[in-house]
């Protein structure tokens, strides 16, 4: 009885182990990005606003379908006839009596230019709506990656910080060393002492940095996120395909969603314009009526009628607008300066487009030959700080020199650091311009992710 008690203790121990390791794995880009689908609040708000949009299509076909509207109505009536003097002696005599009724109305549009051409508009405006909600998707995509690299970057730059911080007081106790037993000056202590002060106010930085960028990532998942998976600094940096800027125009030309969002705001307006216009064209609408009628009042005793009757009509309805004050000549001109406004705005949109995919192409390339550089520089700097110690050893360079060079390096580091990340995300940029951007560039991005912490943080192997 007490083994079982034992083993079951022993088995919830290992579980609540088993459940808070798995708890502190690392979430990958995809991890980030499906927690984003579920609570992201832009795109809730922006999916409600889609979908609100697209009500106005059946409440633009409700108008040119048949309209059906019933009534009711009941009152207690009273009356007094008066009867003259002479006649009557003055007996006058009061009726009391209720009268009520009902009716239903069946009306059809067989002529309503103005409702036709705003059911038009409304299948205009829901498509310009799903376009919309689109261009919030790949935005989407766009802030959970740059949240996503941007944690990255801030743990790169922490690492670094705490590398040159430990670097840097090592050279700190060196030097103390050095001064103690009379090799140096007392002036190259304060020197160290004045790098290291500096180097540790980088990481105290640094750890802020890493804290608020976790932060901008929960805001979007809404979900505390303690750790999230590396980047293996393998991962190779290629200049973009096709290798024709022109080509990323034509793309984004044809594809990007910003622009075609914009094309259909023009054809919204145009149908716009249309539905104003018909504000002077006639109405014509069938129309069929039966209702009941009680009213005792109008009784006829001789013919045998006791106040009810049930009638049916049938008919047309033209409704001619002649003269409105002006207003609906008002809503045309209106309606023009729109249209007006939507092909400005598409050609803008479009002058934008094509120079967003002329230059992103361009920063990419340039990200490519920058990380290549960077990478180059790093081992240059390498390189001058073995170089600068040696010289510090024999004494032709003094610990200032040294702490510059060190400081080159670790700078190096960091710009390398910064520079693949800027690819990345001016590499989605330019596919997002081009309305090629979709949750499949995140797969591939998240084939080069590491689930271990320390993995990608390391400095790059970099050869000369």
């Amino acid at each position: 009885m007490v083994s079982k008690r034992i083993l079951s203790l022993l088995s919830g121990t290992l579980l609540t182990c088993a459940m808070t390791v798995q708890a502190e794995q690392p979430m990958d880009l995809l991890e980030i990005y499906d927690l984003a689908l579920k609570n992201d609040a832009q795109l809730a708000a922006a999916r409600a606003s889609w979908k609100a949009s697209s009500e106005v299509v059946p409440q633009g076909r409700a108008a040119l379908l048949p309209n059906i509207s019933m009534s009711a109505n009941t009152a207690d009536n009273r009356s007094s006839q008066l009867v003259s003097e002479p006649l009557g002696s003055g007996n006058d005599r009061t009726n009391n009596w209720n009268s009520h009724g009902w009716s239903a109305t069946l009306r059809q549009p067989l002529f309503n230019l103005e409702s036709w051409f705003n059911f038009e508009r409304a299948e205009a405006l829901s498509e310009q709506a799903r376009i919309q909600f689109s261009v919030e998707q790949q935005n989407m995509i766009m802030r959970v990656s740059e949240a996503y690299f941007n944690v990255l970057r801030a743990q790169d730059n922490l690492a670094t910080a705490k590398a040159e911080e430990k670097a840097v007081k090592r050279q700190l106790d060196q030097t103390r060393q050095r001064f103690e037993v009379g090799l140096i000056a007392e002036t190259d202590v304060y020197e160290a002492k004045a790098a290291y002060d500096a180097a540790r106010v980088t990481r105290i930085q640094g750890t802020n940095d890493v804290e608020v960028a976790l932060e901008n990532l929960t805001t979007i998942t809404n979900v505390g996120v303690p750790a999230i998976a590396q980047m293996d600094k393998r991962m190779p940096v290629n200049t973009p395909v096709p290798a024709i800027a022109q080509e990323w125009v034509n793309t984004a030309i044809a594809q990007n969603l910003t622009l075609e969002a914009a094309r259909k705001g023009v054809n919204v307006a145009e149908e716009q314009l249309r539905v104003s216009k018909s504000g002077h064209a006639p109405t014509l609408n069938a129309v069929a009526t039966y209702s009941h009628i009680n009213d005792p009042s109008t009784a006829n005793v001789t013919l045998g009628w006791n106040g009810k009757s049930n009638n049916t009509v049938y008919g047309l309805e033209l409704s001619m607008p002649i003269f409105s004050g002006g207003a609906t000549s008002s809503k045309v001109r209106e309606s023009g300066y729109r249209l007006e406004e939507s092909q400005q705005t598409v050609d803008l949109t479009l002058r934008q487009t094509t120079t967003n995919a002329r230059n992103l192409y361009r920063t990419v390339n340039t990200d490519v030959d920058r990380i290549e550089a960077r990478c180059q520089g790093i081992v240059s700097a390498r390189s001058a700080l073995k170089a600068t110690e040696s010289g510090y050893e024999v004494g032709t360079r003094n610990i200032v020199d040294v702490l510059n060079a060190q400081q080159v390096l670790y700078s190096a580091q960091r710009d390398y650091f910064n520079a693949r990340y800027d690819f990345i995300i001016n590499t989605l940029k330019l596919k997002q311009t081009a309305g090629t951007l979709s949750p499949e560039d995140l797969q591939a991005l998240n084939e080069w992710m590491t689930g271990n912490p320390e993995e990608g943080m390391t400095v790059p192997v970099c050869t000369g």
